[in-house]
């Protein structure tokens, strides 16, 4: 018997002393006792815990299933839930909750426990929002925004991937600017960066949503067109070469280039991603040497 009060001090020192947030609970989700970590976690008294509900504490996002521990189908669960602190800031924990048997071996008690983790998190979430930015920025022309040569290719691979299965058509346009170099001489870097932003600008709100434009380098453009005909590629190149063509107010000048386009089409799959865009090269270069 002193064994056994022996060994009941020791868990009762335990329980109360944890650097570990500790609590108990009944069947019906109250809590019974808490130690002083697990209260001081939400800004109370354990005292001000007991008689509450375990979901009170969440801030109305999360939601305990205790059904599961109540009948002996599970032992423990373990969760990431949003606690809400008394003085109405919110944090999140790892949340605990597993079952405790009574004398008849049945669910008797929920024993819960809580460790802070919003420093974890909030590291998680600057991770994850850097490796999406980063990510991005591998398939992004840094000057322009728009898609580069790498995520351009992948998706030419995927539309004449899809090309092969259902038949259609899929175009390629190259673009390639005339007069760039004389005004990138004339007027430096500078105003030739800000003429390649007005110029995908332009280029961007001439094409579908679905359509892909993309900068390979320098001064030149593809625009990746799907489920197309001839027609429309050629009615496109058109819409572009107009769109390209108007004055552009850059700083306080008021500068003109034009662009030379050469269209490829392959239905069906029948072409690899690049020969499509070599064909599309070679035939802006055949308008530029006739615009010559």
């Amino acid at each position: 018997m002193d064994a056994l009060t022996s060994s009941s001090d020791v868990f009762e020192e335990f329980f109360l002393s944890a650097r570990a947030g500790l609590a108990l609970a009944d069947l019906n989700g109250s809590y019974v006792r808490a130690n002083r970590t697990y209260a001081s976690l939400l800004g109370r008294s354990p005292e001000d815990l007991v008689g509450m509900q375990l979901d009170e504490v969440l801030t109305g996002t999360g939601a305990l299933d205790l059904e599961e521990l109540r009948e002996g189908r599970r032992e423990a669960l373990d969760s990431e839930q949003e606690y809400a602190h008394a003085d109405g800031r919110s944090f999140w924990v790892l949340h605990g909750v597993a079952s405790v048997a009574g004398p008849d071996g049945c669910p008797a008690w929920f024993a819960v426990s809580a460790q802070d983790i919003t420093e974890r998190r909030r590291v998680e979430q600057e991770l994850l929002a850097l490796t999406a930015t980063l990510t991005e920025r591998a398939v992004r022309d840094p000057l322009t925004g728009l898609p580069n040569r790498a995520l351009f290719e992948e998706r030419l691979r995927g539309a004449l991937s899809r090309d092969a299965r259902t038949g259609t058509a899929t175009g390629v346009l190259f673009l390639d600017l005339d007069g760039f170099k004389d005004v990138n001489d004339r007027y430096g870097h500078r105003v030739g960066d800000a003429v390649l932003q007005s110029v995908a600008q332009r280029l961007a709100a001439a094409v579908r949503p679905a359509d892909t434009v993309a900068r390979l380098g320098g001064d030149e453009f593809v625009v990746l067109v799907e489920e197309t005909t001839e027609s429309g590629l050629h009615a496109l190149a058109d819409r572009l070469r107009r769109a390209v063509d108007r004055p552009m107010p850059v700083q306080d000048l008021t500068l003109q280039v034009g662009v030379s386009v050469g269209v490829a089409m392959a239905t069906g799959g029948a072409a690899d991603p690049s020969s499509l865009v070599s064909a599309a090269d070679a035939r802006m270069y055949e308008v530029k040497r006739r615009s010559r």
